[in-house]
């Protein structure tokens, strides 16, 4: 690789301690962009190929997945916290996070800036990682104890699983009447709540938590046995970054309502806002 015209020598690096090593790469800038590269190899634990046929089936389904992944990318890589091993989450984690936060709301009833807004709010200000894990493939967050009971009995493939039109929720809408923001179906916070406190401070027989230390827990819908959040030790930190850009958002969204100024002129005030280090 350090022979490659198109690579940075200087940014190769070799993360070995993970479940498929991988060889990190950027590109030479070429007018003044570069590209971020994983390279891995075929292994045991590789489902590289599989991964692609699902994220492709998920985004065919989802098409709002897309564009909020890679808004969630950038405002996370200018956090430092878009790298799995230094405690950030990975792309693929991200990727999770968004298709089931979107399979809570029936398709097409939103547009992607709603969908940021109830994405930020929920996983920034309600979703609980230490009780909660996330299965895309069940389409549902499920109290963590109870994990290794259920992965066993659960031999389907992700596709397989019936499309369920799940009421929505964890969201923010524009009100016509009173041109300010109200938050939509606040009974699901409730259910969440109920939920968590239903589960959380039970106990389970240690040899059944496999999982119990881990940070985060995000289903690999590929390898039912692989926790995608297991090195997220940061998470707290990436909940609070969610957390503080939700209200951000808000709160320039409340300004943007008051004053008389012409969004349209601006082009994405508040998504430039998002993703910039200097943006305060």
């Amino acid at each position: 690789l350090k022979s490659e015209s198109w690579i940075d020598p200087r940014s190769i690096k070799i993360i070995e301690r993970t479940v498929v090593p991988v060889i990190k790469v950027s590109t030479k800038d070429i007018r003044s962009k570069s590209l971020q590269l994983d390279i891995s190899f075929d292994s045991p634990d590789h489902h590289g190929l599989d991964a692609i046929e699902m994220v492709t089936g998920i985004i065919s389904h989802y098409p709002m997945v897309r564009p909020l992944v890679l808004v969630l990318k950038q405002f996370l890589l200018d956090k430092g916290l878009l790298t799995a091993y230094t405690g950030g989450l990975s792309s693929y984690c991200v990727f999770l996070m968004v298709t089931r936060y979107l399979q809570e709301h029936p398709l097409g009833w939103a547009d992607s800036g709603v969908y940021l807004m109830g994405f930020l709010d929920f996983y920034g200000n309600c979703f609980d990682p230490r009780s909660t894990g996330i299965s895309v493939e069940k389409k549902r967050y499920f109290p963590r104890p109870h994990y290794a009971q259920e992965s066993d009995s659960s031999s389907k493939e992700w596709k397989n699983y019936p499309h369920t039109n799940l009421n929505r929720r964890h969201s923010y809408e524009d009100d016509a009447i009173d041109g300010s923001l109200s938050q939509s179906d606040s009974s699901s916070r409730h259910q969440y709540y109920k939920h968590r406190k239903r589960h959380y401070g039970q106990k389970y027989p240690t040899a059944s938590r496999p999982f119990t230390f881990d940070p985060l827990f995000v289903e690999d819908p590929i390898s039912h046995g692989n926790n995608v959040g297991r090195n997220s030790f940061r998470i707290n930190q990436v909940q609070r970054a969610f957390s503080d850009a939700h209200r951000a958002l808000v709160a320039s969204l409340e300004w943007d309502m008051n004053s008389e100024a012409d969004l349209n002129d601006e082009g994405c005030p508040l998504l430039k806002c998002l993703i910039q280090r200097d943006c305060d």
